[in-house]
C-alpha cells in the first residue's frame, strides 16, 4: 500500500508519498527509550492516542508490498519504526519500505528483532558522528547491555582498542565479546585506563563529564541517554531554532568537551533501511552476533518493562506473539 505522510514540520517541502509494506509480525524487542515514552517524558514532541501500541524493532515475514517494491510477500524482514509511528507489539505492522531490509540470513526471527535499534545507534554514531577509525582506543559503558554489546563487536570490527566497564558478573562476557580489557567499575576507575579517543555512553548521568575529562585532544564523547544535541534534533525535522533550543541544556557540557579539544555528540537514533542491511552483512560475515537475555510474549509487556528497568539485563528482552 501507499500513504501520504510529512516528515518533519515545516511547508510543503516536508509533503511525501511513498509505499508501505504489511509484516507479519514474528518477533519484537524492547528499549529503555520506551520506558520514558510510558512515563510522558516525551508526550509534548511525541503526544500519543491511546491505547498506544508500543514497539521500535520488528522482525517478521512480508505479508503485502506496493508493486516495484523491493520486497515480496514471504520476504524475511527486520525493521527499526519511527519514533512517531511505534506499532512492533503487535500481529501485524505497517511498515515504509525504506525502513526495511532482509533479516540477516544466519539470524532466527528473535535474534534479529533484538537488532534494529542497537545496531543503528552505533553504527551512526561510530561512523556517521565520531568517524572511528582504525587503532583508535574506545570506551564502552554498560558493555553487557544490549546497546554495549553491538558496541563491542563492531568496534573491534573497525579496528579499535576496546575498554568495556561492567559489573563483577559482566566481565568474562564483555571479554568474549571481544573487549581488549575490562573494567569493574565497582572497584575500578575507567579513567585508569585512558586516555580515550571515543567514550560511548550508554549510561550518562553522573558519568558523562568524567567521560569528557577522560578524552585525549580531538576525542569524541557520545552520549545516548536524553542528551540529544541540535544536530539531532534538526534531522528529527524541528526547526532550527527549536532545535537550538531543545539543546540548550546540554550547552555547558559542549562546552566542557570544546575546553579538551574535543567533541561533544548526542546523537538521536535514525531508521535506515539501507544501514539495516549493510548491518545484515555484516552480521551474516560473522563478525558481530546478537545477543539476547529473555524473551516474553506480547501479553507480559509488563514483565518484560520490569525486567528492563532494572538496568541489569545482559543483551536484549525480545516479545513474540
Amino acid at each position: 500500500m501507499r500513504a501520504a505522510y510529512i516528515t518533519g514540520y515545516g511547508d510543503n517541502s516536508v509533503v511525501g508519498y511513498g509505499p508501505e509494506a504489511l509484516i507479519d509480525v514474528r518477533a519484537a524487542s524492547v528499549n529503555p527509550v520506551e520506558l520514558a515514552f510510558r512515563a510522558g517524558e516525551f508526550q509534548a514532541s511525541v503526544p500519543f492516542a491511546f491505547p498506544k501500541v508500543m514497539g521500535f524493532d520488528v522482525a517478521g515475514v512480508v505479508i503485502s508490498a506496493p508493486e516495484g517494491a523491493a520486497f515480496k510477500t514471504g520476504d524475511e524482514v527486520y525493521a527499526r519504526l519511527p519514533s512517531r509511528q511505534l506499532g512492533a507489539f503487535a500481529e501485524r505492522a505497517v511498515v515504509p519500505v525504506d525502513l526495511l531490509a532482509f533479516k540477516p540470513r544466519t539470524l532466527s526471527f528473535e535474534a534479529a528483532a533484538s537488532l534494529p535499534t542497537v545496531a543503528l545507534t552505533t553504527w551512526q554514531a561510530f561512523i556517521e558522528r565520531a568517524q572511528l577509525a582504525q587503532d583508535e582506543r574506545v570506551l564502552i559503558q554498560a558493555g553487557a547491555g544490549g546497546v554495549g554489546a553491538f558496541a563491542i563487536q563492531l568496534a573491534k570490527h573497525l579496528g579499535a582498542h576496546v575498554v568495556a566497564t561492567g559489573g563483577p558478573g559482566s566481565q568474562a562476557r564483555m571479554a568474549e565479546l571481544g573487549a581488549d580489557q575490562t573494567v569493574d567499575y565497582t572497584h575500578q576507575r575507567f579513567e585508569d585506563f585512558g586516555p580515550f579517543d571515543i567514550v560511548y555512553d550508554g549510561v550518562c548521568g553522573p558519568l558523562i563529564e568524567r567521560g569528557i575529562d577522560a578524552l585525549r585532544e580531538g576525542g569524541r564523547y557520545i552520549g545516548l541517554v536524553r542528551v540529544a544535541d541540535a544536530r539531532s534534533y534538526r534531522e528529527a525535522g524541528l526547526p532550527a531554532a527549536i532545535a537550538e533550543q531543545a539543546a540548550a541544556p546540554i550547552q555547558p557540557l559542549i562546552e566542557r568537551a570544546t575546553a579538551r579539544g574535543a567533541f561533544f555528540h548526542g546523537p538521536l537514533t535514525r531508521p535506515d533501511g539501507a544501514q539495516l542491511a549493510a548491518i545484515a552483512q555484516v552480521i551474516d560475515d560473522g563478525a558481530i552476533r546478537a545477543t539476547v537475555s529473555k524473551t516474553y510474549r506480547f501479553e507480559q509487556l509488563a514483565a518484560a518493562y520490569d525486567d528492563l528497568a532494572t538496568g541489569h539485563t545482559s543483551g536484549k528482552i525480545v516479545l513474540v506473539p
